[in-house]
Order: C-alpha cells, then sequence, then structure tokens
C-alpha cells in the first residue's frame, strides 16, 4: 500500500511537470504567432517613427508640403532606419516631443531593429522575447516572498496564459520592459532587505542594494510610471521598519536617490518640456471622482484573467443581449470574489511582511492612478501583477493545504478553469486582427479602408493634419499596397490635386480640406466609407 502511494504521488507530481511545461510552452507559442496579423496601431507607428530618427515636425515640414510620396517612400523614411539618422536622433525626437515616454525602450527597439529588419513582426518580437523574463522574474519574486516554489510555478503558468501579458507581449512599445523591471525590482529589493539582516551573509549588503540601484535607473528609464514602484517600496520599508531610520531604510534611500540622480538629465527634460506635454497628451489632473474610475478598474482586473471581446468588454458570446449580459455580470462577480478572497487569504495567512508588500504594489497604483484618472492596462503594471501573485498564492495555498480531498479536487478544478479561460482568451485574441490594445477608435476601420483603396488601379489617397493624423496614416499605411500615392498636407490650400490617378480618396478630411475641394476648387466630393463618422471619401471633377 505504502509503496503503491508513494508510486501514485510520483506521478501525480510528474504529471504536474509536464502540465506545467505544456501550459508555458503555449503561453511562448501565444506570444510568438500571429505577431504580425493585428494592425499596426497609431502608438506602434510612432514607435517606429522614433526608431527611424526622425520626428513628427521633420515629417511634416518635409513631406506633408502637399507633394505626392508613395506608401513604400513613406515607410523606407519614416518608419524603417535610415543612414541620415543615428540612435542619438531617437532620443533627441522623444525629447522634443514625448519627453514622457522613457528612452531606454526606444533605443533598444533601434539597435533590435538594425540587427534583424523593420518588418512588423520583427519590431514586434522585441516585447515578446523581453516578456519571456517575465517567467523567471516572477517565479523569484515569488520565492523571495512565499519561500514556496509551488507557488512560483502556479504564478508562472497564471502570467503564461494571461490575456493582458500576451496581448502586450504583441505590442512595439515599451509595456513588457516594464513588467520585467517591476518583478526585478521587487525581488531584488527582498533579496536585499533579507541578506540585510542576516549576520552570515551581510557582506553582500552593498553589492546588492548597488544592483537594486541599477534595477531602479532601468526602470526609470523604461517608463516615468516606475517612480510609483519606487514610491510602493518606500512605503512598505517605512511600514515594516516602523518609522526607525534603520540600515535598511537607509540602504533603500541611498539606493533611490542614486537612481533618481542618474535619472535626473531626463526628469530636466521632462521639466523643461512640460508645456510640450500639456499640449500633447496633458499633465496629470487631480480628481476626486471615484465612480469614473470604477468601470475601467474593475474591466482591467477582470481583463488579466479573460479576454474575449475585441473591444474590451471582458467577454463576448454571440450577439448582444440579456443573456450575454447577465453571462458577463456572473464572471466580473466570480472573478472579484475570488480576488477578494485571494488577498483576504494572503493578509490572513502569511506574516505581515508578505501581505504589506504584495498590497503596496497593489494599492498604491491603483489610488495614484484613480487619482489623476490615469486608469487603463498598460499603466497598472505593478496592480496586475500584484493581484496574480495574490491568486498564484491562494491556489497554491488551498491545494497544499487542504486535508479534504474535495476540497482539494475544487480548488485544483478552479486553477484549471481559471488557465482555461486564459487560454480560450488567448486564442481568439490571436486569430483577430483588432483588438481593444490597439486602439479601435483610430484603427478599427483601416482594415476596410485599405481595401477600397487597393481595389483601385492607380490610387490617390489625400489627408491634412497636424501630428495626429500623421500617426493616422503611417498606420494605415501598412495595409496599403506600396504603390499607392499619398497627397499629404498642413494646409488645405496646399492640396493641388494631380492629373494621372485612376481614383483619388480622402482620408478623414477636415471641414477646411472639405470647403477647399468643393467650393474653391469645384470638386465632387462623396462619402463612400461611413460606419458613423465619414472615413473616406471620393474625389471627382
Amino acid at each position: 500500500m505504502n509503496t503503491q502511494s508513494i508510486q501514485n504521488g510520483r506521478l501525480h507530481r510528474i504529471s504536474l511537470k509536464i502540465l506545467i511545461v505544456v501550459i508555458l510552452i503555449t503561453g511562448i507559442w501565444f506570444r510568438f504567432t500571429n505577431l504580425d496579423r493585428k494592425v499596426y496601431s497609431f502608438d506602434e507607428s510612432i514607435t517606429s517613427l522614433r526608431i527611424s530618427g526622425y520626428t513628427w515636425t521633420e515629417m511634416v515640414q518635409q513631406d506633408f508640403q502637399g507633394k505626392t510620396i508613395s506608401v513604400a517612400d513613406l515607410q523606407r523614411k519614416y518608419q524603417q532606419i535610415n543612414s541620415e539618422k543615428t540612435w542619438l536622433d531617437t532620443v533627441k525626437g522623444l525629447a522634443a516631443e514625448e519627453p514622457q515616454l522613457s528612452p531606454l525602450y526606444f533605443i533598444l527597439a533601434r539597435f533590435w531593429v538594425q540587427l534583424f529588419c523593420p518588418q512588423v513582426a520583427s519590431v514586434r518580437s522585441l516585447s515578446a522575447w523581453i516578456s519571456l523574463l517575465v517567467f523567471p522574474s516572477i517565479y523569484w519574486l515569488c520565492w523571495e516572498l512565499f519561500r514556496c516554489a509551488s507557488a512560483g510555478w502556479v504564478a508562472v503558468t497564471i502570467v503564461a496564459v494571461s490575456p493582458f501579458h500576451v496581448l502586450y507581449a504583441q505590442e512595439a512599445r515599451p509595456y513588457m520592459m516594464f513588467a520585467v523591471l517591476v518583478l526585478l525590482s521587487n525581488a531584488i529589493l527582498l533579496r536585499a532587505i533579507a541578506i540585510q539582516n542576516s549576520p552570515t551573509t551581510s557582506k553582500l549588503s552593498k553589492a546588492v542594494w548597488s544592483i537594486y540601484a541599477i534595477a531602479l535607473t532601468l526602470g526609470l528609464y523604461s517608463s516615468l510610471l516606475f517612480f510609483l514602484v519606487v514610491f510602493a517600496h518606500g512605503i512598505y520599508l517605512i511600514i515594516t521598519e516602523n518609522w526607525r531610520f534603520s540600515k535598511t531604510l537607509i540602504a533603500y534611500l541611498l539606493a533611490s536617490a542614486a537612481a533618481i540622480i542618474i535619472f535626473a538629465p531626463w526628469i530636466w527634460i521632462l521639466l523643461y518640456n512640460s508645456e510640450k506635454i500639456e499640449a500633447t497628451v496633458g499633465l496629470p489632473r487631480l480628481s476626486l471622482s471615484l465612480m469614473s474610475s470604477l468601470k475601467p478598474l474593475i474591466i482591467i482586473t477582470c481583463r488579466m484573467f479573460i479576454d474575449t471581446h475585441w473591444a474590451g468588454g471582458i467577454i463576448k458570446l454571440g450577439a448582444s443581449g440579456l443573456a450575454t449580459d447577465l453571462i458577463r455580470l456572473i464572471v466580473v462577480a466570480v472573478l472579484l470574489l475570488a480576488i477578494a478572497h485571494s488577498i483576504n487569504s494572503l493578509c490572513r495567512s502569511t506574516p505581515k511582511r508578505f501581505w504589506l508588500f504584495v498590497l503596496t504594489a497593489i494599492g498604491i497604483t491603483a489610488i495614484v492612478l484613480i487619482a489623476v484618472r490615469g486608469v487603463a492596462d498598460r499603466y497598472m503594471v505593478p496592480y496586475i501583477l500584484g493581484i496574480q501573485l495574490a491568486v498564484a498564492y491562494l491556489f497554491t495555498a488551498k491545494i497544499t493545504i487542504a486535508t479534504n480531498p474535495r476540497q482539494n479536487k475544487l480548488w485544483q478544478l478552479g486553477l484549471i478553469a481559471l488557465i482555461s479561460s486564459g487560454i480560450v482568451s488567448c486564442t481568439v485574441s490571436s486569430q483577430s486582427q483588432l483588438w481593444w490594445n490597439k486602439y479601435p477608435s483610430s484603427t478599427k476601420y483601416n482594415p476596410q479602408i485599405a481595401a477600397i483603396v487597393n481595389q483601385a488601379k492607380k490610387p490617390l489617397v489625400i489627408t491634412h493634419g497636424g501630428n495626429n493624423i500623421t500617426g493616422k496614416i503611417l498606420s494605415v499605411s501598412y495595409l496599403l499596397k506600396p504603390q499607392v500615392q499619398l497627397l499629404l498636407a498642413v494646409k488645405p490650400e496646399q492640396v493641388k490635386i494631380p492629373d494621372g490617378f485612376s481614383d483619388v480618396f480622402l482620408y478623414r478630411a477636415t471641414e477646411a480640406l472639405q470647403f477647399e475641394l468643393e467650393k474653391v476648387q469645384k470638386y465632387k466630393i462623396t462619402p463612400i466609407y461611413q460606419p458613423g463618422d465619414v472615413w473616406l471619401w471620393r474625389v471627382e471633377k
């Protein structure tokens, strides 16, 4: 009987290991499959503009002057590496036009594209490769927090097929780099604290705190939101050290001060260009309205585990209706209750230094971003990771300590259901050309617009505007044929339609441009694609 039990236990452990490997391979496959399928979003096209070294201003000054340019030439100049610009131009472009974006990812992306190629799949693959570092990072963090290998493996399986992680692993933006550095800085801080408090390894303390300072520096140069992580670490240490200036707190202050000093040049750029930030994306404004942020926070909280709705509605089950809404409410309620139970279980069954660490990551991020109305998936990385840690701990603890076989099976089924929902979500999204993280308001009509234009023999597409339209036209250009000609202008009077084109289209034309063509130049303008607002017109004599 004992021999049989030992053999059954060994088979059970082998089966679990095989299952973990299968889920991990599935998660990796989701990150790299169909990398070029989804539309290249507005923000991603701006990433490629930064990689090229050109700026919005240069693009407008040089090619938004009423001249024609082919899609191939537009992309060659503004979406690819060229000999006229260096990585320093990438940094200068960010500093001058988007200083709210830290430069580390964009520098790395330029070298990545230089090493490989500027194709969509290649540019996005950088984020996919970086995202693989989430697996060892979250495992290490779980070990530092709980000293439990099982919790680490459960966390790895959850993030492997988490819709949030997979979607942003296929985004040519710095969000996965941010996630990796959040996890690493957390793990390094816990290691530094443990070494600081251990008399046998205290000699290593300075080295580990130095590594922590480097991690903070890299984090700040990957995203300004990393300041939330630095702040959360400070709050955690102040509370755990009982408001005393202990050696640990002093070491943290020195490490964070060193990181901020190294980051000071970019802080100066931010302050110097604050008016530019205000004009483009706006500065954060304090808001006391909790209710306006509550719905997006609930959606984000649920969407990290299940996400089968391309427009961001958590789940989609055929046609919308009362039944669908009811199922969606039930799913949301179950997930929120499970997360609340996870946090409660963590607080009740672990020492203060464990649960407080997770709660500060969740709480500081949520409170600050709610206060400035900045609740969005891509900004909530520490919050999302904190919840996933709590959920991983809950399932590990319940499955491990359950003495009742029925309870054990129920918790195992719950974990299987959670992971299965992630796999289903990733399967659905991987086959779609559009998803909510690609900013549907500016990209969801690109495939239809491109299909109309590409059917013409020798088309000309005209558009007019400033920085906002540059991102839109760059985004849609990825779906247009290389030989399609574009006529780009800043001022309506610059638009002079040349002869020799079979079809002339207006893309997102302003009222000023419509007036110029209809009333001044006497063209006939007909809307041909109007899913709400008119996105495409046909221009005829």
